[in-house]
């Protein structure tokens, strides 16, 4: 989860270190960015905002499959007490 953010502050950290001079310190800056952000895209990373979309998705599926647990156990219930009346009304029958 990497943002824009953090790739400018570590921009900035490393360009402080290195000796700047006017245009070539913005220079040198850029290119740091620059290679930076293509050495993190290399480590197939998501963004922020991805990792949170995901998470939004994972937490409607948990819920979807909460709702169809509870769903699936009405519907057992239900079957077991239509074969409970049908197993009462042939025994009756006998």
């Amino acid at each position: 989860m990497i943002d824009k953010q953090f790739f400018e502050e570590l921009s900035q950290q490393i360009s402080k270190l290195l000796p700047q001079a006017g245009a070539v310190g913005e220079d040198v800056r850029k290119a740091v960015n620059s290679a930076l952000q293509k050495g993190f895209e290399r480590l197939d990373l998501l963004t922020r905002e991805d990792f949170d979309g995901q998470r939004r998705a994972l937490a409607r599926a948990e819920e979807r499959i909460a709702y169809l647990e509870k769903e699936m156990s009405r519907l057992e219930q239900m079957i077991n007490e239509l074969d409970e009346d049908a197993a009462a009304g042939t025994d009756t029958s006998h």
